[in-house]
């Protein structure tokens, strides 16, 4: 009887300590959440433009290539306006105190969505960043079960173990998707992609993507999207920053898959934003100058689109800043 109290203590008490060791693992990792504002705080005085967004700003703008300006690329992966908003906000707070440009992504999906879903989570881990009354009571008890998912941590797990057994600390050490060079390391939050993905490239792929970012318009979050963004705004000029609303580019073919009503109802919203404020929307995502060897996949810049776009991000933003410092 003794035994079988025993044995069962154990087996009730390992899955414990396996969830327990996780979590305190998961605490303590680096993302790529963690390294691009780590790295923005280093160089906090430097910077006077930041440029916002989702995965195609993250991979679209290499901040090597604006000669004229101290550039970072404070994108991320699905990061949507909601936290660009109150993470560039955090950031002015933190210290980044002589920006003159801030760069505002308004893609296809940019303006009726604000939840990053799972990443929710891992915004707050890094940044503390809140989506709007979520308590988190449950990610800060259990990031492996509620934070991360039992799946994702795995996974994180497994690829930091692999790299630190075959590189040791010569690679980056946060989780990047695949087709990344891991020998790489970030250059001002910039981080590109490795060639084309062949798969990516055909009729299938486009219709599945674009449909995954169509709106449904039964919901109603696009009016409160557009709230958040023109506070964000007036916020931005309230502190003598140039706030630029822009698009990158993405591949032709894909583009012919969009909604052409959601396109024309982000064109009227974001006319209407402009002229509200008395700002710019420079839009790149029909950039015939792109072909698809500038693309990784149907929607995201290679390492050699980003720096042909920076390139020219860097020539226009030149000289409208000439043309806006001579009118002042």
């Amino acid at each position: 009887m003794k035994k079988f109290i025993n044995n069962l203590i154990l087996f009730l008490v390992l899955p414990f300590l396996f969830v327990l060791c996780f979590d305190l693992y998961l605490r303590n990792i680096d993302t790529s959440y963690t390294a691009k504002y780590d790295g923005l705080m280093n160089i906090k005085k430097e910077i006077n433009v930041l440029f916002l967004g989702n995965s195609h700003t993250n991979y679209a703008i290499s901040p090597s290539q604006f000669k004229d300006f101290n550039v970072y690329n404070l994108a991320n992966v699905d990061q949507l306006i909601y936290f660009d908003k109150r993470l560039a906000i955090k950031a002015i707070n933190d210290g980044v105190s002589n920006l003159k440009y801030v760069f505002i992504s308004v893609d296809y999906h940019s303006l009726f969505l604000s939840s990053q879903g799972i990443r929710n989570a891992w915004s707050y881990y890094a940044n503390g960043i809140r989506y709007k009354n979520q308590n988190y009571i449950k990610e800060r008890i259990y990031p492996f079960i509620w934070g991360y998912t039992p799946k994702v941590s795995i996974s994180l797990l497994t690829k930091d173990f692999l790299r630190r057994m075959l590189y040791g600390n010569s690679v980056i050490h946060f989780e990047v998707e695949k087709d990344i060079n891991i020998k790489e390391q970030l250059c001002n939050g910039f981080i590109g992609f490795e060639g084309s993905d062949s798969l990516s490239f055909n009729s299938f792929k486009y219709k599945n993507r674009a449909n995954q970012f169509r709106e449904d318009t039964t919901k109603s979050e696009r009016l409160e999207v557009i709230k958040d963004l023109n506070s964000f705004i007036l916020f931005l000029k309230n502190k003598n920053i140039e706030p630029i609303l822009f698009s990158s580019p993405t591949f032709n073919d894909y583009n012919e898959y969009l909604d052409k009503n959601q396109i024309a109802r982000n064109l009227k919203d974001i006319d209407k934003i402009c002229k509200q404020h008395n700002i710019k929307y420079w839009r790149f995502n029909e950039d015939i100058r792109f072909s698809k060897e500038d693309f990784h996949n149907q929607d995201h810049l290679n390492k050699k689109g980003a720096l042909k776009f920076s390139v020219i991000l860097n020539s226009k933003l030149k000289e409208y800043d000439k043309a806006r410092t001579h009118n002042n």
